[in-house]
């Protein structure tokens, strides 16, 4: 089972049933069938905080993911429906995302790719990557 939380898409008026559509066709796409997912929206101060505190660039930013250290590639294959994977957290700044015209649901395509490891910048932030 998928299992998504969604927080503050109200705020930003977002349509829930939709966002978490978007984020389990996604997941189901690329193979995953269980796993737990949350997705925060917020404003572009708070992400510009986040981007800080943790990429040490100050500056806001359409989209940030953390995560939760078993969305690898290994941990996916001996995903079973006994078994929940926490992928990990992605932040989504809807201000941002529409200033640099991005959608929602290709950010969170975007976010999903990186907590899978898939995009080569993923990769490389990675424990034991050189």
């Amino acid at each position: 089972m998928i299992s998504i939380l969604i927080k503050s898409a109200k705020k930003f008026t977002l349509e829930e049933e939709r966002i978490r559509s978007w984020a389990s066709n996604s997941l189901k796409k690329h193979g995953l069938a269980n796993g737990e997912l949350s997705l925060f929206f917020v404003d572009s101060k708070e992400i510009q905080v986040l981007n800080r505190r943790y990429r040490k660039l100050d500056q806001a930013t359409s989209v940030l993911t953390f995560f939760q250290g078993q969305a690898y590639p290994e941990s996916i294959r001996r995903a079973t429906p006994e078994k929940t994977l926490l992928l990990g957290d992605i932040v989504i700044c809807p201000v941002e995302a529409k200033k640099k015209n991005l959608s929602i649901e290709f950010l969170i395509e975007h976010g999903i790719k990186n907590l899978l490891s898939e995009i080569p910048t993923a990769k490389s932030l990675r424990p034991g990557s050189s």
